[in-house]
């Protein structure tokens, strides 16, 4: 009797297995059993009642592969079902848990198969199932790319424009639209705010087509020209953030295509290619406006310039630098007065005159540039710059100088800076005039020993012993130190005076050695127009950046600074671990929020903690967590999960444990000493 129940529950089994229904997850795919195992038992292979246990071999995905296309941010589906492949040869759909290797894409549905697309990211991902196998996974694998395209028209521009552009343009350089900005190679951080993309060339009624193209992510805008003056088109924010976070190791190509209204022609000009650094200067910069006497900020991710001191002491205030930890901020006062004061920058200072750490007035110490110490608790700064040039050290909470031990501070001395580490002091030394217009001058190094103690100073790089430097000259000037304090930028030329003086930058290793002019950063081998560097204190995307100004040409006349001469404010990145004789610099970007029609110098950048879970986010290098991505209702937040993203040198932070490589975190900031 128990023989001929085991036959019929072996029959039902085997009929299971034939039928075209899936089968669950987690259940027994096979069919047949035993009675405890052993040698002829009835789930042996050998056994004459109940043939070999029918099991799962693999599982597939279909489809294999495929791609979807997001239009302007929609929402967008793909359906995938699994299939299990038995050892009799059989092949049936199988109930199995879906999966996703990469979140930021969208979402897909546990069991259905589902995968929808959020529209901000664009990429390829990998759909994996798992089918349960007795107490075996059984895993398959489809590829999906998600493509991102925005289409833009610009007001005046007819909704059919696209179509005039359906055939293959011709090559004439003389009538194509030459771009001018973005720079070809340039390297840019994935938070910068979008380029105004200008060109030359055109006439009224022609039709343009900007293209900014990744792999999986594509902007086209098209703009009606009415005039030279239209030859520009700012990038529409939401379709940049979308494409800069697509694809983050791909460089972006940037196309220019014109539709000769005169002749029906499409000339295109050459394709240029950017690149985006996994990089988040989060943060703001502080720099000089010198028609309006103002220091003026722009905040991170924008291009909006903040007056956030519009009544300054003596209705005037430059030679600024802010504090590591970016919440103080020294400068002076009043024209050539020099008067010296400091500013909180946590405090509202839009008040007549606005609020400093102690009274200024008339008898207020005085001095021209100034650094601060690591920890915010003292300046060193340049004093008599007409006369002795002698550095000294000060007090920023009282305004009082202080006295110094060990070896004396050094005289005809001007640009001092503290290194990140707050173990040296680099300057300008042996300068033969005030540090605005010296035209001599090397770097030197001067060592802090202790608190308020410094050591014999050494000359690192002799700024009359260049040789075949473009530009000839004696001077260098505005030393800067890399965050790591291992590596000290400088401009180096006939003059440090930016208006009329020529200078390129320069990097060299704080013993003196390894000594390279950066190139790229510079505007190219011959160019002679680039002064004050001053380096960010982030470390990000493998790159050290660093501002600087510049009088090159931005953009084209009209949308940009051509032919002027003014001075603008550029950012380069510069590789952390650079290659011994190579210059380890990028090709700039031009500081979006700018005034073009302003000269524009001495900024400084000005940190930002991470942001926490919930918090608004455009990129994951911005988050904590290192995950940026769509809530419930659909805007960009960062992600309480996830592995913790450390803090680099300079950032905010609360204890140590936040730190990055195993910095301090004392005063509220990451490597603080």
């Amino acid at each position: 009797m128990a023989r001929l129940l085991r036959i019929a529950l072996l029959g039902a089994l085997v009929a299971g297995c034939g039928s075209t229904g899936p089968v669950g997850l987690g259940s027994d795919t096979g069919g047949g059993g035993s009675d405890g195992g052993g040698s002829g038992g009835d789930g042996g292979g050998s056994s004459d009642d109940a043939g070999p246990r029918l099991s799962l071999v693999s599982v597939t995905v279909s489809p294999a592969s495929a791609e979807i296309v997001s239009q302007d941010g929609a929402p967008v589906t793909q359906a995938f079902t699994a299939e299990g492949h038995y050892s009799d040869g059989t092949t049936k759909p199988v109930t199995a848990r879906f999966s996703l290797s990469r979140l930021e894409l969208g979402s897909i549905r546990d069991t259905t198969g589902l995968f929808t697309a959020n529209g901000f990211f664009g990429g390829t991902v990998t759909v994996r199932v798992t089918v349960r196998d007795g107490n075996t996974d059984r895993v398959g694998e489809a590829t999906l790319r998600v493509r991102l395209e925005r289409l833009v028209i610009s007001a005046g521009t007819a909704s059919t424009a696209p179509r005039l552009f359906a055939g293959a343009p011709v090559v004439d350089p003389a009538r194509a639209p030459s771009l001018v900005y973005p720079l070809d190679g340039a390297v840019m951080p994935d938070n910068v705010f979008p380029p105004d993309v200008q060109w030359e060339n055109g006439a009224p009624g022609d039709v343009i087509r900007i293209t900014l193209e990744k792999p999986s992510s594509t902007i086209r805008g098209f703009l009606t020209m009415g005039s030279l003056a239209d030859a520009h088109w700012q990038v529409d924010e939401t379709a940049w953030r979308r494409l800069t976070r697509s694809d983050p190791e791909a460089p972006a190509t940037v196309e220019i295509t014109r539709y000769e209204a005169a002749t029906g022609a499409l000339i295109a000009d050459r394709k240029i290619s950017i690149r985006f650094a996994r990089a988040s200067l989060a943060g703001s910069i502080y720099y000089w406006d010198i028609e309006r006497g103002r220091i003026v900020r722009i905040n991170e991710g924008t291009a909006q310039r903040e007056q956030f001191m519009p009544s300054p002491y003596l209705d005037c205030v430059g030679c600024h630098s802010v504090s590591t930890s970016g919440r103080y901020m020294a400068g002076r006062f009043g024209g050539g007065d020099n008067i010296a004061g400091v500013l909180d920058l946590t405090q509202d200072l839009s008040t007549n005159p606005p609020p400093t750490l102690y009274p200024v007035d008339a008898n207020t110490i005085r001095w021209w540039f100034s650094s601060w110490s690591p920890n915010d608790r003292r300046l060193i700064v340049s004093t008599d710059e007409g006369t002795s040039r002698t550095l000294r050290l000060v007090d920023p909470f009282l305004g009082t100088y202080l006295p110094t031990m060990g070896d004396p501070l050094p005289t005809a001395a001007t640009h001092p800076v503290w290194s990140p580490d707050g173990s040296a002091i680099a300057y300008v030394g042996n300068t033969d005039a005030w540090g605005g217009a010296n035209q001599a001058g090397n770097i030197s190094v001067l060592p802090v020993t202790s608190t308020d103690t410094f050591g014999a100073s050494r000359m690192i790089h002799d700024g009359a012993n260049v040789p075949g430097a473009i530009p000839a000259g004696a001077a260098d000037s505005y030393p800067t130190w890399s965050p790591d304090s291992q590596w000290i930028v400088f401009a180096h030329g006939d003059s440090s005076r930016s208006e009329n003086g020529h200078a390129a930058l320069y990097m060299v290793k704080r013993d003196g050695t390894g000594a390279v002019r950066l190139d790229k950063a510079s505007g190219g081998p011959n160019t002679q127009d680039t002064f004050q560097p001053r380096m960010s204190p982030f470390r990000q995307g493998g790159y050290f950046w660093v501002t600087y100004l510049t009088r090159r040409d931005y953009g084209n006349a009209t949308a940009g600074t051509k032919g002027s001469g003014r001075q603008q404010i550029w950012i380069s990145a510069i590789k952390e671990s650079p290659t011994p004789g190579e210059d380890p610099s990028e090709v700039g970007y031009w500081l979006p929020g700018q005034n073009t029609a302003s000269r524009n110098i001495s900024a400084y950048w000005a940190p930002k903690a991470c942001r926490g879970g919930g918090s608004s986010c455009q990129t994951g290098s911005e988050c904590c967590s290192g995950d940026c991505r769509p809530d419930a209702q659909n805007a960009l937040v960062c992600s309480p999960g996830g592995p913790p993203m450390c803090k680099e040198f300079g950032q905010s932070c609360g204890d140590s444990s936040e730190c990055c490589d195993g910095l301090p975190c004392q005063g509220g900031m990451c490597g603080s000493v």
